[in-house]
């Protein structure tokens, strides 16, 4: 039975597996898109940046991952004071981000339904990515004139290339979950009853939250900082991680466990 802790109307934490994974959970509340407003998304970054001692995070959300920000809210928004609204949305989005970047423990988006615009941002920000089999991803932007945020671009470059994010960006369509997989933006397509596609994530979130979560979080900057400076950098960035974390218990118990044959045992 998960223990939950509600963060906001619309959003939830479960903890499963001993406390080991947190599951942030998106409600949809009375839109059934799953859009997010800036209260929401700023309680969903104070709630990650709380999350040090899980070992995994999982991002879900329910009726589909996101569409991104409340278009209709927007709308309805006098003309005068719409960009101080979107920039309060942006803002609260980029901490978002930068918290899920910043976590220690490996982030997965498990992707049901829709993931479109800011919502496609989370997506991407997370560590892995795992999509239900009839999920799909939209960039979604140019559709209503805007330009992309929630580091879209950002991601999307690092992954496909700029070319291939112009495309997506410039002429928005429905990415499917296996198109996803080979073009490098989701882990895996799991073909799975909808109502069973959250557990079936937790199982890999709970196998990765025995891990050393010391490890996990050096390997994130590694990975994060790659196209940071030159290769020289970067080596010495890694010389430097290798060395300290080869001071660690998780190395100390890694090493005994490979020569002794078994499972190690992370704590």
């Amino acid at each position: 039975m998960a223990k939950s802790e509600r963060i906001h109307d619309e959003v939830r934490i479960e903890y499963v597996a001993d406390g080991r994974v947190a599951r942030l959970v998106m409600e949809p509340g009375t839109n059934s898109l799953n859009t997010f407003e800036p209260r929401k998304v700023e309680s969903m970054a104070a709630a990650v940046r709380d999350l040090d001692s899980v070992g995994c995070l999982v991002l879900y959300g329910e009726s589909g991952f996101s569409a991104g920000a409340d278009l209709a809210a927007i709308e309805r928004t006098p003309q005068e004071l719409r960009p101080a609204r979107i920039d309060t949305i942006a803002a609260a989005s980029n901490r978002f981000i930068r918290a899920i970047r910043e976590l220690p423990a490996p982030v997965i988006a498990a992707v049901s339904g829709v993931a479109a615009g800011g919502g496609l941002g989370f997506v991407l920000a997370s560590d892995l990515v795992v999509m239900h089999a009839e999920a799909v991803l939209n960039t979604a932007y140019m559709r209503v004139g805007l330009t992309p945020d929630n580091a879209t671009p950002f991601f999307l470059v690092n992954t496909v290339g700029p070319y291939k994010a112009r495309e997506l960006l410039f002429d928005p369509k429905p990415i499917t979950a296996s198109e996803a997989v080979d073009l490098g933006l989701a882990n895996d397509a799991v073909d799975v009853p909808e109502s069973d596609f959250l557990a079936a994530v937790t199982d890999w979130a709970t196998t990765l939250a025995e891990g050393p979560t010391e490890v996990y979080a050096r390997t994130k900057r590694l990975v994060d900082t790659t196209f940071e400076g030159s290769l020289d950098q970067h080596l010495e960035r890694e010389r430097m991680a290798i060395k300290e974390v080869s001071d660690s218990d998780a190395f100390d118990e890694g090493l005994s466990a490979f020569l002794e044959k078994r499972a190690p045992e992370w704590g």
